[in-house]
């Protein structure tokens, strides 16, 4: 699977290089007050202002990495005689410690982000919001068979389902545009449309692999298919319709800005989203709260390339004559002719080559919640969200306390169940002087105090806007 290889690592390589991305969106944010951007979560959020204006790259600045099964004391292991850390992998290792806490089905998500342009203005007619921002949603999906037969070899008499493995990588950029509106005096509803620019993209439509032991043959069957747009990238094919080579463009390569916001901006792969809130207030203590972020898809057009695995193989093992070897067939010839004939024979089943035009969706996701005001100062939150993966759906649920000191300090601490985890402790402020607003949220913030080997996740979000119009006096409570 060389070629597969050589496109995940190009469109990684992309990623890296092209500016940081938008990453996933923090929970801690949600109830905090002061912090425009907190409308990301619910378009129907209204920022206690009267206009606000992101700094460029730092508005937000975000990233993160999130593990599904794993804890970090599983990967990074203390040596049983020695000061120094081993991987898992190592001969004397807790190696049960990693394989009991594998699923039928492992992702690992790293996102990073930033915001190219944001703003926000309240009008008689509601508040408006527009933003630039460049993204990117990745994973990597791995089943545990895979790693089981990786680290025990194969057992007689099994099957091994290998079911979902397989990456999906977008990076795209976005233009924005938002709407919320007060209704009814207890009821916001809010609308957010996108324009989506697709820059690249790794797909993965099908993965059913499966291996079958017995003494008699291994039998091995694939319906694999990958489909990527690469149109930062020069694809090259070999004469037997295989993929020789993958070069960066040479604008990339160079970091010309001109030609990045081309390629950030293309109108090779378009798409268009919607993001739909409301928050009602039954009472002006208790605000209850629902949105639906990120209802998106992208039209992949540009650069469209496809990787088949179709095939069903009998392998009956190599035998071996020990008497028919001589001087000049030695034993390694023979295993190397054999082994040679054998990658042959499977990547005969490998097909490549142009592909059709192909749709993917975003990650949608869904939150509910609500806040109660204690005191004017003190308000408490819940919150669920539901991320809606290619044949996965992840469930968070964040509880937090959120703490407004006037216009000056806001702080919030936060305990999560994310990533099949119950440790994850954050924090976060917002801190305004004058015009200038600065925070910084995270979701694990107090995981390096409490629980420095046991995180499966971590992230950080951290932003700086100019904010006028601060509404010092309200006639009720608000949520953000």
């Amino acid at each position: 699977m060389k070629a597969l290889s050589r496109i995940i690592i190009v469109t990684g390589l992309a990623v890296c290089l092209i500016p940081p991305v938008h990453g996933q969106i923090n929970n801690t944010l949600y109830f905090m007050k002061g912090i425009p951007q907190a409308n990301r979560f619910n378009p129907a959020y209204q920022p206690n202002c009267g206009f606000y204006i992101g700094m460029p790259l730092v508005s937000p600045a975000r990233g993160g990495v999130y593990y599904t099964s794993h804890d970090y004391k599983d990967l990074i292991q203390q040596h049983p005689t020695e000061d120094s850390l081993i991987t898992f992998l190592h001969p004397l290792a807790d190696r049960e410690a990693f394989m009991s806490r594998l699923k039928p089905l492992n992702l690992v998500i790293s996102n990073l982000g930033t915001s190219l342009a944001s703003m926000g203005l309240r009008t008689d007619a509601g508040f408006f919001s527009l933003g630039v921002a460049t993204r990117m949603d990745g994973s990597i999906r791995y089943p545990g068979d895979l790693v089981n037969l990786l680290v025990y070899g194969a057992e007689d008499g099994k099957i091994y389902t290998l079911d979902g493995l397989g990456a999906n990588m977008s990076l795209f950029s976005e233009i924005t545009a938002g709407w919320a509106k007060t209704i009814f005096d207890n009821l916001d509803v809010g609308v957010r449309a996108k324009m989506l620019f697709g820059i690249g993209n790794l797909y993965t439509e099908n993965s059913e692999i499966s291996l079958q032991t017995s003494q008699e043959a291994w039998h091995i069957k694939s319906d694999f298919l990958i489909k990527t747009s690469l149109g930062f990238a020069d694809v090259q094919y070999n004469d037997e319709g295989m993929i020789d080579e993958i070069v960066l463009n040479e604008d990339l390569r160079d970091l010309n800005p001109y030609q990045l916001a081309r390629y950030a901006f293309g109108s090779g792969n378009l798409g268009f989203g919607l993001d739909l809130g409301a928050v009602y207030r039954p009472t002006d203590e208790l605000s209850l709260n629902i949105s639906v972020v990120d209802l998106a898809f992208i039209r992949w057009k540009e650069e469209v390339h496809h990787l088949g695995y179709q095939m069903e193989y009998e392998f009956e093992g190599i035998e071996l004559n020990p008497f028919g070897f001589s001087e000049g067939n030695s034993i390694g010839d023979y295993l190397d002719s054999t082994f040679s004939l054998l990658a042959d024979s499977l990547s005969g089943f490998l097909e490549m080559g142009p592909g059709p035009i192909y749709t993917t969706r975003l990650n949608t996701k869904l939150y509910a919640g609500a806040s109660y005001w204690l005191t004017p100062m003190i308000n408490l939150g819940i919150l669920s969200r539901t991320d809606f993966r290619k044949k996965f759906v992840a469930e968070s649920v964040t509880a937090s306390a959120n703490f407004s000191i006037g216009r000056l300090l806001n702080l919030t601490l936060s305990y999560s169940y994310m990533n099949s985890s119950f440790r994850n402790a954050g924090a976060g402020f917002s801190f305004n002087v004058g015009p200038l607003n600065l925070y910084m949220v995270s979701d694990n913030a107090l995981n390096v105090l409490l629980w420095p080997d046991s995180s499966r996740s971590a992230n950080v979000w951290v932003g700086l806007n100019l904010v006028f119009g601060y509404k010092d006096k309200v006639d009720r409570p608000l949520v953000n």
